[in-house]
């Protein structure tokens, strides 16, 4: 009998094991079809996890219901909601992230999103959005990133933004915003990036960034300022980062930028800017970066940068620079490391204005008519000897239009007769080819001024040249740049030449320089500089085939090294082999971004995992040790 109670139990146990298989495989597909309405999502939405929902592009009319609590992330993109009621995310306590770009609103009532206690980023860009009322964002005081651009605000009232005490990042660029009035953004005390760009902003009140002690990055491009606001930046204490680019401001009015005492960065390009006054950036001293490309400047002086002893940058592209004076960049010389004069109208430049700039390591200059002449070829022998690099095309005289100035030589000009003499001088020293030419100079002059004065011979061997020689003030002219070029020749010659204490050469008071005299030291000069330039291009050659053997001489070095080594190598097995180690410490790397990033993982955000720069070094005994042994080459 208790044989068969048993073996009545085994075979209800058999019938039961398939059963309950079955049933729980019913279960699993009951679950899996009707998930959306078990975890309360709305069965329109194509995706619901319980944390991430997705209703994009299903144009829909009004906000689904329904949504589970533990919602994260809300995606409503795409849609044709008009407006948002008030409490129509009621029981969303865990949001996140509100999608609502591109939805077609019009209006949001106040308190639609009261309940959204830990709400950090809501999107509401994109829309025809015309009126923000207060009570709008009540109960947002978690939130941190708010984005408005692109709607249709043409003002937003006082307090509007009262209750978004912890928003770090607003963007309404892109609106139809033209005044900013007082207190406009009074409440949000932690706003650190206020994006203004591209509205129809004419005026902003003095009081307009009041609460905004800790505003790091504006953005006020693509307005119709037509003046810097001096006195609404007042307030802006950490402000590093200023955008006016793209404004109808004409002139940097003195103390423009006043109490920015922290700003860095200032991006001035795109306006109308004709002049800097005296104390235009006076208060920034901080300033680093300057931009003021696609102006309108023609002159450049002394007073346009003399405060900013500690920029970086300075862009000047594309302006109507026709002048800079010496001592413009004299105050920033140790600091300046970048400057762009490229597509002005410079003719010449001269290298008193770029030797105080002793740290510059960047220079562009190209797009000028600059005009090959005298005076820009002294440009070019100052930075043969300077560490600057500049590319310089001729674009006058037409004859040497395209010409790089580097080829340019003296000998190409023939109204540098006095300059060049001047060069030669300073070459004599080295050339005792010059030293004859210039005696031979000499000998003529003295030939053609005598004026009927007979040259005594003596029978020393060296003569002096005595008395005092009255000259008309060209040929005083004339005898500075020879017989000064001859004492500094005859220095350091083994030929002395001196002329007799009895030797006058006395002209007429009124006596001009001969045409004969003229014409001899002109060609003199050129043969001159045409014997030097002669030296300069063996020098060249010379210079080419010493680097060329050295190079040569390298190689053979190497080949003799790498041929002792093949020797040296062990070969028992016929084979050489080489062992390779590596070894690695794990490690976890993050990049935070960079100041002024408007992107939204850049703000701190206590409800997402934020970034920081970490490196996470594991023990020494957990370190991974890599290694190929016996890799056959």
């Amino acid at each position: 009998m208790n044989r068969k109670t048993k073996n009545r139990a085994m075979c209800g146990l058999q019938f039961s094991l398939p059963c309950l298989r079955l049933f729980l495989l019913v279960t699993c597909y009951l679950v899996l079809l009707f998930h959306k309405e078990i975890l309360g999502c709305s069965s329109v939405c194509q995706l619901c996890t319980g944390r991430q929902i997705n209703c994009r592009n299903l144009g829909l009319s009004s906000i689904p219901k329904n949504f589970p609590e533990s919602t994260v992330f809300l995606y409503l993109t795409g849609n044709n909601i008009s407006h948002i009621s008030e409490s129509e995310f009621k029981g969303l306590y865990s949001l996140v992230a509100l999608y609502l770009d591109n939805s077609r609103i019009v209006y949001v009532y106040p308190k639609a999103f009261v309940e959204l206690k830990h709400l950090y980023f809501l999107y509401l860009n994109d829309n025809f959005i015309k009126r923000l009322d207060p009570g709008m964002f009540e109960g947002l005081s978690n939130l941190r990133n708010l984005y408005l651009q692109s709607n249709q605000l043409s003002f937003v009232p006082r307090g509007v933004f009262n209750d978004l005490v912890s928003v770090q990042y607003l963007n309404l660029q892109r609106n139809r915003l033209t005044v900013l009035g007082s207190g406009t953004f009074v409440g949000m005390i932690a706003l650190r990036i206020l994006d203004l760009s591209n509205n129809k902003i004419l005026r902003i009140s003095d009081s307009g960034f009041q609460h905004l002690e800790n505003l790091d990055c504006l953005y006020l491009e693509g307005n119709n300022l037509t003046k810097v606001p001096s006195n609404a930046f007042g307030v802006l204490r950490s402000l590093k980062r200023l955008s006016l680019s793209h404004n109808h401001i004409e002139a940097i009015q003195p103390f423009a930028f006043k109490g920015l005492v922290n700003l860095e960065y200032l991006l001035l390009k795109n306006g109308r800017i004709k002049n800097v006054t005296r104390d235009g950036f006076s208060g920034v001293n901080n300033l680093k970066h300057l931009i003021l490309s696609h102006n309108d400047l023609e002159n450049l002086n002394s007073d346009t940068f003399s405060l900013l002893k500690n920029l970086i940058y300075l862009q000047l592209d594309r302006n109507r620079i026709i002048s800079i004076d010496n001592d413009t960049f004299e105050n920033m010389g140790a600091s300046l490391k970048i400057l762009n004069l490229s597509f002005n109208n410079l003719t010449d430049l001269h290298p008193n204005v770029l030797m105080p700039l002793s740290s510059l390591t960047h220079l562009q200059a190209n797009s000028n008519p600059w005009e090959c002449n005298c005076k820009l070829l002294s440009l070019r022998d100052w930075l043969v000897s300077s560490a600057i690099t500049l590319n310089i095309y001729c674009q006058n005289p037409p004859s040497m239009r395209g010409r790089p100035l580097h080829y340019i030589k003296w000998t190409d000009f023939t109204n540098c007769a006095a300059s060049s003499t001047n060069v030669s001088r300073t070459w004599a020293v080295k050339s005792l080819h010059i030293h004859h030419k210039t005696t031979a100079l000499m000998m003529a002059w003295h030939k053609v001024t005598t004026n009927e004065k007979h040259l005594e011979n003596t029978e020393t061997e060296s003569v002096t040249f005595g008395e005092q020689i009255h000259t008309s003030p060209a040929s005083r002219l004339f005898q500075e740049n020879t017989f000064g070029n001859l004492l500094e020749t005859t220095a350091v010659t083994p030929v002395q030449i001196e002329l007799t204490s009895s030797v006058n050469l006395n002209l007429e008071k009124n006596s001009a320089l001969p045409s004969d005299a003229a014409s001899v030291s002109g060609k003199t000069s050129l043969i001159c500089a045409q014997e030097v330039e002669k030296l300069n291009e063996a020098f060249d050659i010379l210079l080419a085939f010493f680097i060329l053997a050295c190079v040569l001489i390298i190689f053979l070095i190497y080949k003799i090294v790498q041929f002792k080594q093949k020797l040296k190598a062990p070969g028992n097995s016929g084979e050489n082999r080489l062992e390779y180690y590596s070894f690695y410490q794990s490690a976890r790397y993050n990049v935070t971004a960079s100041i002024c990033n408007t992107s939204p993982n850049s703000l701190e955000s206590p409800g997402l995992e934020q970034t920081r720069l970490h490196k996470q070094i594991v023990p020494e005994g957990e370190a991974q040790v890599i290694i190929f042994e016996h890799s056959a080459l």
